[in-house]
């Protein structure tokens, strides 16, 4: 087999994958550090369809460190918004009437825009460097600008934990997916979509070949 085949790059692939997921998992199992575990995550996976390679280790702890805080506070902010809400719908129960339907109406509405951004706003900590509010806005901003590639996300990243979660059978199976490559492989295919949104803003320069934003924002590759 030579170097640089097919099978190699496919193997050389699902080794950063596997990589990555033990990285992520390890990395969040403080619970705290889940934020910043993630936003590296998908630092990785994004410049993998930018770059084609990463060094695992280097930019994954890269990402991690440099955006540690800001991930950090966003994942509270984030957990602190999911109780809130769960913790309302659980309250729906002793209103009275009408008054539960009401208020089911408006957690619902309140629900979708915090699942829109807590699906974007990593990705989009891992690429634009900016304050917490606008990275949180703009995660916003590039979940609605595409629906078709929010459902998508959503699609990828929810379906198969509820599949892993309502199916007792193969959750083994399931398990033993997740703790090899799970977790990568859809953040992985996740940034498919979250590439596509964001290379817009960024002009590839002929003398330095990388890539710019042309906006505000400072793209962090």
């Amino acid at each position: 087999m030579k170097p640089g085949s097919l099978f190699d790059r496919i193997f050389g692939f699902l080794g950063q994958l596997i990589a990555l997921n033990l990285l992520w998992i390890v990395c969040s199992l403080p619970v705290i550090t889940a934020g910043a575990s993630t936003t590296a995550l998908f630092y990785c996976t994004l410049k993998l369809h930018k770059d084609g390679d990463i060094r695992v280790i280097h930019d994954f702890f890269k990402s991690f460190k440099q955006n540690f805080k800001q991930s950090t506070l966003i994942w509270i902010l984030m957990a602190a918004a999911g109780i809130f809400i769960y913790m309302e719908k659980e309250a729906l129960a002793t209103m009275p009437g009408s008054m539960s339907q009401i208020f089911n109406y408006v957690i619902f509405a309140v629900y979708i825009p915090l699942v829109a951004v807590a699906l974007y706003v990593f990705p989009t900590v891992a690429a634009f460097e900016n304050k917490t509010m606008t990275l949180i806005t703009n995660a916003f901003y590039f979940a609605v600008k595409h629906i078709g590639y929010a459902l998508a996300v959503a699609v990828i990243t929810i379906l198969p934990m509820t599949m892993t979660l309502v199916d007792a059978k193969l959750f083994p199976v399931y398990l033993l997916i997740w703790l090899m490559l799970g977790f990568s492989l859809t953040a992985y295919a996740d940034s498919w979509f979250m590439w596509k949104l964001f290379k817009p803003y960024f002009k590839e320069e002929e003398e330095k070949h990388h890539y710019v934003d042309t906006e505000p924002d400072q793209y962090a590759f």
